[in-house]
């Protein structure tokens, strides 16, 4: 076990300082390599034909040396056999983001959680499972500690020594799956959770058979080394098995790498176990983990990527390996779906809505290329999605309701300078969804004007941290009602969606609390603005707050309208319309997370209004007016009564009557 006062002492130390001791460490590793394996040791030559099937097609000339208890023909029939099976495909050119991961990894200075902390550097000898610092200071983000143990760069070492034929890449390489394998197997309960959860082993064991065959070319792979990544491939893949998740997207990863790993490593002797696993439980998964319109139980757009990767691997992988007979008929229309409600949740500047453990910058049509190509065919959308809409047709609706899972969208147009508002009101969702029903996003004429607020973090051993993940989870930092800002309960009920040319409409409810019901009415009027209704009713008492964010930027409140104040391009304004009671304006603590670990402060108001535990009802009424630079309405005013509902714009009027509970909707404008 290395001493946290050593990593501390060393991070302190100049570039070249630790680059020079890594260097030493490694080439005296590799300077002892050549003393061979006791052929009975965990990764020598008999434990590792014992987990063989050596009846295995090519493998003839393996059994006959175990048969002859010849340790050291068996030892270079397995590579010879190995270097014969592993064949590597080109890389290409070596891209600029693997090229840095490598020379990193050469450092040993190591990224977890992607760039949300700088590369850490984890000593000469690599400690594996202490903690992590950054110019002294402690890392208690838990997800770096997580995604350190996934090896995310072993990949970028491998290619490295594909594209340059570098022998340093193989060597650290090779003295990184010894270290890991010495340091951290056997797996037990004892284990740090970090490295022994499903998760991170099986990202392990996919980082393990992606280097492989890059590595075998490797002059210096010799059959120690393969001694060493079979008896750790084998440990991890069965370890898997002892840890699979209860459900979602754990689980659903777990089981299609065990599959693969089956599929990879048919030489294995639980190879077909491996396989059953995933046959027996990853078919039913489709309709465990996704709604029947597409949507994902875990209500996130981030993940959803995550799902339709892997639903979609697994639909290739039992077609090609004789298992398509295992999959339910609604497996496949299913898997359009879920590539369907993604389209319809993508931005006019191709990125992601932003609900729950999310960040904004993505671009929808890598999920199409990476995971959809081989359907393409049935997805009429597929060409404008991959090229971020300069090609193909758009999906056929503009606005769609998803209300089984709880999300909708209204759209002007399929452009980039389209009106867009996604909304959600979804029942429950799991830990990475938030409290957040009502909430809604607003994209127009080219800008992001109300984005949601985001996650920050997952979760820290600091208890500050961990505060702010709670505060971004929080009803009162979403677009949405609370009483006395207090969390919602997550209890939807659809009432009623239409569309037309020049109108959309959603009505919807949720048991915020268990004295208290909101309903929440969107009117989409002339494809241009938003008139919402909230109705709080119940017995509770309090103040009943809407809550509103802005993307940042300078903005103004004056009285009951809120506006931004971008010098160029669209903005927006809001401005609220009292119903029978006045109504508070009050400034809120506004933040925002476009990365994580990272957060910048905006905008954020709310309406309140108190009410009385003997008041059945208090309404809101709120115009949201975008519009493009130069084109500020010199006047906004709207009512509502009796089912009717009327907006003026610059003396434009638009009077909508709709009586939801009769699905009756009609308009003028």
């Amino acid at each position: 076990m290395k001493s946290h006062l050593t990593i501390l002492l060393v991070v302190s130390m100049a570039a070249g300082a630790f680059c020079g001791s890594v260097e030493q460490h490694v080439a005296q590793f590799n300077s002892e390599w050549a003393e061979p394996l006791p052929s009975d040791s965990p990764f020598g030559i008999r434990r590792i034909v014992a987990l063989l099937d050596l009846d295995f097609k090519g493998l003839e000339k393996v059994k006959a040396a175990v048969a002859a208890e010849d340790d050291a023909l068996a030892e270079r029939e397995l590579l010879a056999y190995f270097r014969r099976t592993r064949i590597p495909q080109s890389v290409g050119t070596l891209t600029e983001k693997s090229a840095l991961h490598a020379a990193d990894a050469l450092e040993h200075r190591f990224r977890g959680n992607r760039d949300a902390h700088p590369p850490v550097f984890r000593g000469a000898d690599i400690d594996w499972t202490g903690r992590a610092f950054v110019d002294g200071r402690e890392i208690h983000d838990a997800e770096w500690y997580y995604q350190f143990q996934r090896l995310t760069w072993w990949p970028a070492l491998a290619r490295a020594y594909a594209a340059t034929g570098d022998e340093k890449y193989f060597l650290e390489w090779r003295y990184e799956l010894v270290d890991w394998a010495r340091d951290n197997l056997p797996i037990t309960k004892k284990t740090p959770k970090f490295v022994r959860r499903g998760m991170e082993t099986y990202n392990r064991c996919e980082r393990l058979a992606e280097a492989l065959p890059f590595m075998l070319q490797s002059p210096n792979f010799d059959a120690k080394t393969l001694g060493f990544f079979l008896g750790s491939f084998y440990e991890q893949a069965e370890h898997i098995r002892t840890v699979y998740s209860a459900k979602g997207n754990h689980l659903l990863g777990e089981l299609s790498v065990v599959f693969m790993n089956g599929i990879h490593f048919p030489e294995f002797k639980q190879a077909n176990a491996w396989k059953n696993d995933a046959v027996e439980r990853l078919p039913a998964m489709m309709d465990q983990e996704v709604y029947p319109d597409g949507m994902n139980r875990e209500l996130v757009f981030s993940y959803h990527k995550m799902y339709v990767g892997l639903f979609a691997q697994a639909y290739e992988m039992f077609r090609e390996n004789g298992y398509a007979d295992h999959l339910p008929d609604y497996f496949y229309p299913r898997l359009l779906k879920m590539a369907e409600i993604y389209a319809h949740q993508s931005f006019p500047d191709n990125t992601d809505c932003q609900f729950g453990d999310a960040w904004k910058p993505r671009f929808p049509g890598t999920l199409y290329r990476k995971n959809l190509s081989p359907f393409r065919d049935e997805i009429p959308y597929f060409d404008y999605m991959v090229s971020g809409g300069k090609e193909g047709a758009p999906p056929a609706e503009r606005s769609k309701a998803y209300p089984l899972s709880g999300f909708y969208f209204m759209r002007s147009a399929w452009t980039p300078d389209a009106v867009f508002m996604p909304i959600k009101c979804a029942a429950g969702g799991q830990w990475h969804s938030q409290i957040d029903n009502g909430t809604f996003e607003l994209f127009a004429y080219g800008r992001n004007l109300m984005t949601d607020s985001g996650s920050y973090m997952y979760g820290s051993s600091s208890k500050e941290d961990q505060q702010w993940r709670d505060w971004f989870r929080s009803t009162k930092v979403h677009q949405t009602l609370t009483l006395d800002n207090r969390d919602i309960d997550l209890k939807p009920e659809f009432v009623f969606w239409d569309e037309s040319d020049n109108l959309v409409a959603l009505v919807f409810e949720n048991q915020s609390y268990p004295d208290l019901r909101h309903r929440r009415t969107v009117l989409f009027i002339d494809n241009k603005y938003f008139l919402i209704l909230d109705e709080a009713t119940g017995s509770a008492a309090g103040t009943v707050r809407t809550h509103y964010q802005f993307a940042p930027c300078d903005y103004a409140i004056d009285g009951l309208s809120a506006e931004t104040r971008f010098a160029e391009g669209a903005n927006l304004l809001v401005k609220s319309f009292p119903q029978v009671r006045p109504v508070a304006v009050e400034k809120e603590d506004g933040w925002i997370s476009y990365k994580p670990q990272v957060k910048e402060p905006r905008p954020a108001w709310s309406y309140g209004v108190e009410k009385g535990a003997d008041e059945d009802k208090v309404v809101f009424l709120t115009a949201l007016i975008p519009y493009r630079q130069g084109e500020k309405p010199g006047s906004v005013e709207a009512s509502v009564q009796d089912d009717v509902f009327l907006l003026i714009v610059d003396g434009r009027e638009y009077r909508i009557e709709l009586d939801a509970e009769n699905k009756q909707l009609s308009y003028s404008l």
